[in-house]
This record gives structure tokens, sequence and C-alpha cells, in this order.
């Protein structure tokens, strides 16, 4: 049984893209994401048998405190106005006000319900380490302000929806988790070719491009591009810092000391990276030529020997 050689890959996979831009054409725009990412962390600190959320926030609720009441005159005044009968001026446009009203309410209990929610969903996320690194700052920041309470002790009610930072709490773009899926089809895939190249149960190469790598290059397809395929390979890329060093090495010419690494060259482009950089582009033929390389350098077969040969070692 051969051991996986992760770094291998890596190593191999991080040198492609070499026709990628050294620089980018635009700033990269600054965001609090430190402030943010230090106000998680002490939350989590503080609170190691887990963080209570509240479905309201102080703030959410000092609104709630003026916005209730304006809610329930508004619903008062045309209750009168359906209390006069359908034929009362006014009375359709009463009905449509009384459940349009209702609507919102219910709304916007989801709205409470729904952040909460999220905002548990986004710890447990930061508690388990699983947030892509792909992400962006400004997602990264966003995720820690939703995380933390920060987003919902700023919250409005804006006609009749919860609302951060002016956008429906819903449409906060927060990015995502790391899905490893990708990098396991490339890791189980390359051991499998290092024992079908080169151990006891070694094919031969035409049963290779018949029948494996053929079969490898659709499972490659199929997560590089399905649904999820736009952000697998860039997941994949960024969750590794040796495949993002190796891929900003080719980029620049440069090798990447430690010193590099703190430079604003290297910090601009590991952002500008994440949204200028189609990872997806090259990337199933790299993977394919990894394999193919294993075949090319094993040793030819030597063809069995025949007992006219081994006589031929004793004379």
């Amino acid at each position: 049984m051969l051991i996986k050689k992760n770094n291998m890959a890596n190593k191999q996979i991080g040198g492609y893209g070499l026709g990628a831009s050294n620089r980018a054409g635009e700033e990269v725009k600054k965001s609090p994401i430190q402030n943010a990412q230090e106000k998680t962390d002490a939350l989590i600190s503080d609170n190691p048998n887990g963080t209570t959320i509240n479905k309201f926030s102080e703030g959410i609720n000092a609104q709630l405190t003026q916005y209730l009441p304006e809610v329930k005159n508004k619903i008062a005044e045309l209750e009168k106005i359906k209390a006069l009968g359908s034929n009362a001026e006014g009375y359709n446009e009463a009905i449509d006000g009384i459940n349009n009203i209702e609507k919102e309410l219910v709304q916007l209990n989801s709205d409470f319900e729904g952040a909460a929610a999220k905002r548990k969903q986004l710890l447990d996320t930061e508690v388990n380490e699983t947030y892509a690194n792909s992400n962006t700052d400004d997602q990264a920041t966003n995720f820690h302000n939703f995380a933390n309470g920060t987003f919902g002790e700023e919250a409005q009610i804006i006609d009749g929806r919860l609302t951060y930072g002016g956008e429906v709490w819903d449409t906060v773009d927060t990015g995502g988790e790391y899905n490893p899926e990708l990098e396991s089809v490339v890791d189980d895939a390359l051991t499998e070719t290092l024992e079908l190249a080169h151990g006891e149960g070694a094919i031969s190469i035409d049963e290779y491009n018949k029948i494996t790598r053929p079969t490898l290059e659709k499972e490659l397809n199929k997560l590089v591009k399905g649904k999820d395929g736009k952000t697998a390979v860039k997941d994949y890329m960024f969750q590794h810092p040796e495949l993002i060093d190796t891929f900003i090495s080719n980029q620049t010419g440069m090798e990447i000391t430690p010193e590099f690494k703190e430079s604003s060259e290297y910090k601009e482009l590991y952002n500008l990276n994440k949204t200028n950089v189609n990872f997806n582009e090259g990337f199933v033929d790299t993977v394919l030529g990894m394999h193919d390389a294993e075949f090319d350098k094993r040793e030819p077969a030597q063809p069995e020997k025949t007992v006219e040969d081994y006589l031929n070692q004793i004379s």
C-alpha cells in the first residue's frame, strides 16, 4: 500500500497557470477584517460552552418598541374602515392594508428567526475552522460581523424587513465553507495511480489510457464544471498555502520567502487572485498530466524469462 503524497500533488498542481497576469489593475479595498475577527475570537473564547443567541438584539428591541405600536395603530384605523362594511369607501384598500401588514409581520418574524439561525451556523463554522480561505476580505468581514453579533447590534427595520448595513439580512455576502470533495478526489486518485503505475497491481499503459484516465477525467470535470465548480478549484488552491504560493511564484518569477510574503505585492496578488483569476482553466489537464507522468516515468515491463534465458545466465 502506497502512502498518499499530498505535498507532491500540491507542488505540481501549484505550478499550473503560468500565463496568469502578475499585476492587478486595481487597488485592494481595505476592510476592518482584523477587528471583526478578534471580536469573534473573543466571543468564542468567553463562551466555551456555546454562545447564547438572542432573537432580538438590544438595538432591535428599542426599534420594536417604536415600530409595533405604530403598526397596531395602522391596523386599528384600517379595522375601523373594515367594520363599516363592504360598501364603505376605502373598504377594499383597508382589507388589502390589513393583509399586507400581517404579511409584513410574518416576514419580519421570519427574518429575526432566520438571522439568528444563520448567526449560529456561522459561529459553528468558525469553531469548526471550516471557513474557506478563498473568501475575500469583504466576505470575511461580513462573516465575522454577522457571527459576532455586530450586525445584529446595528440592524435596522426598513420597510418591514431586517437589514444589516442597508441590505436585507439574507442578501449579505458572508462567503462560504470549504468543501474538501475535490481535494479528496485529487489525493485519492493520485494514490491510486501511484499504485497502478508502480505497485504490485500495476496495470498496462493501454488500460490506463482506455479506462482509468477517462474515468478520472470525467470525475474531475463533474466537480469542476458542476454547480459548485466555480469555486471548487479556487477553494482548493487557497486552502493550501503551498499551492497559492507556488502559483504566485509563477506569476512573479520570485521565490516565496517570509520577507516577500509580508510585502504589499504579495498581499495584493493574494487578494486579487481570489477574484481576478479563473483557477478552473487548465486544472483538469494539469491533474491528468501528473497521472500521465507517473506512467511515463516507470520502468518498462521486462519480458518473462524463458528456460533458455536461465541456461544462458548459468553458462
